[in-house]
Parts: C-alpha cells; structure tokens; sequence
C-alpha cells in the first residue's frame, strides 16, 4: 500500500478579523481627521491620487498603488490634486510578523494583484454593508463563502508583497523564526487583557477570540511570559483595583463588579493573594476613603 505524508500546514499569514470594508470616494479637496486604532489597515487607490500621511509623513498614492498602515500610527489621507480620485480600505486584525516589515511602503500592484483587489472588493459589496451605526455588518443574502474569499484574497496579496519584499530585501527579515512568532503573539494576548480589564474574560474566552487550544495559549503565554494568562489577567484587574481604592471613593462592591468579579468574596480572595491585604484594609492603610 502507498504511504502518504499529512503535513501540518505552517500558516505565515494569520488575519483574525475584518473591521472594515470601505469604498472612499474623493471629490475636490478632501482631508479626513488623523486617527490611529489598534488594528492594521490597507489603502488601495482605485483612480486618482490620495496623500496618506504616516506620522505626518507624506506618501502620494496613484492608481494601482497601495500602503498597509500598522496599527497604533496616527494616519490621514488627503485628495486634492483637482481630480476625482477614489480607494477601497480594508481594516483587519492580525497579528502575523510577516506584516511588519511590509507596512509603511509604497507598493505598486501588478496586473495579478490588480485582480486580486478587484476580487476582495467584488466580494466585499456582495457580502457585506455599512449598517446605520457606520460599522461593517453582513447584507441580508450574503455571498456564499464571501467572507473565506475575503480573507483568502487578501492573505494571498499581502504574502505576495512579503515575497516581493524578501526578494528586494534579505528574506530573513521578512519570515522570522517561531521565537518571534510565540513573543508576538504573547504580546498581543497581554494587550488584550489589559484593554478588557473591566470584562468577565474566561480562558475559553480568549481561546475563542485567537483560535487556538488551551494547551497552546497557556503554554505560549507562560513561557513568554513567566506567569499564567488568568494570573496575570487577575493581576492587571488588581492593579486597576488599587487605582480605583487610592483614587476614588467608589465602594469595594462596586469596583469588584465592575472588574468582572461576580462575588465579593472572590475579589477578597485574589486581592489579599496580591496585595498580602483585604481591600478594606489597603484604602484603610492608604488613609483616603471611608469604606
């Protein structure tokens, strides 16, 4: 009988989420306000000219170019070249290495990339609109598959452009090795811990927010990180609690529940781990508030 060998597939490009799918379009002079978010976001432009400035640094974009923005870098784009001119965004979390050294560069699509963006916007406006609230929300008769065609096209065009770059570049600045990858992706966990402090967030939480297994993520984060995910998540929610005992006068019920611990006994419990103290006996110490 033949053999055959089942290969484990080593994903270089992971994208999480879509955040947005937007088609702009610039008539006469136009500048939007400078924003910066905590998720990545491409500018394709579709006709004309638009000015996208990174951290105040200009780039003009024409026709068939493209930039991909990191996340957390103040951005702006501005059209006013006299002509009208267009581009199509895409806001996606991910959190793959292989994006860093491809982001803040100009790069001009060949006739296959074109394709490839057509195809993502194509897919795009049969899947999805922008609902009242101006959030990204799937139509009523969505295309069938059109979300995996997504994030298939738009993981095949950006792991063209790291090729692109690699053969440019030294490609070892672009595929980096797994110690990379796990210290990454800790990272990424502890910044999500820390910006959902005042969220009930269980282990199966946050194994379903990054797709992987409970092994995986408690291994990853421990190594990296030299504590447990729901140790350090109970360590940040009592160092906020602290805060709130030494700057507010809210009462210790309050900031438990708040923290997303549903019994005040539990609070107790974890604070005094922490602290060696109760809460009454930290503000008590601290000589601010009356309990």
């Amino acid at each position: 009988m033949k053999a055959y060998l089942r290969h484990r597939i080593h994903n270089v490009m992971d994208i999480r989420e879509l955040i947005v799918l937007e088609y702009l379009d610039f008539e006469g002079k136009y500048r939007n306000y400078a924003e910066m978010h905590d998720f990545w976001e491409l500018c394709y432009v579709v006709r004309g000219c638009v000015t996208v400035f990174l951290d105040d640094a200009p780039a003009e974009l024409t026709a068939g170019q493209l930039m991909l923005l990191p996340p957390n870098r103040k951005h702006s784009f501005l059209s006013g070249n006299g002509n009208e001119s267009s581009a199509f965004v895409v806001c996606f979390d991910s959190f793959s290495q292989v994006l860093l050294p491809i982001s803040a560069s100009v790069f001009t699509l060949s006739d296959a990339l074109r394709r490839c963006m057509e195809t993502i916007m194509e897919e795009a406006s049969a899947t999805f609109h922008v609902g009242e609230n101006g959030l990204l929300d799937v139509t009523s008769s969505p295309l069938f598959g059109g979300q995996q065609a997504i994030l298939s096209q738009l993981a095949y065009l950006l792991i063209c452009l790291a090729r692109q770059m690699s053969d440019e570049k030294n490609a070892s600045i672009v595929f980096l090795r797994d110690e990379n990858f796990h210290a990454n992706l800790a990272n990424v966990i502890l910044r999500f811990l820390r910006k959902n402090i005042y969220e009930k967030i269980t282990l199966d939480d946050i194994c379903q927010r990054f797709n992987y297994s409970k092994a995986f993520l408690c291994k990853t984060f421990k190594a990296q990180m030299g504590e447990t995910l729901i140790g350090c998540l109970n360590r940040l929610k009592i160092e906020e609690a602290k805060r709130l005992l030494s700057e507010t006068d809210r009462t210790i019920t309050d900031i438990a529940s708040s923290l997303g611990f549903q019994e005040v006994k539990y609070f107790d419990a974890v604070f005094k781990k922490s602290t060696g103290s109760t809460p009454v006996k930290y503000r008590n110490k601290e000589n601010l508030y009356e309990n």
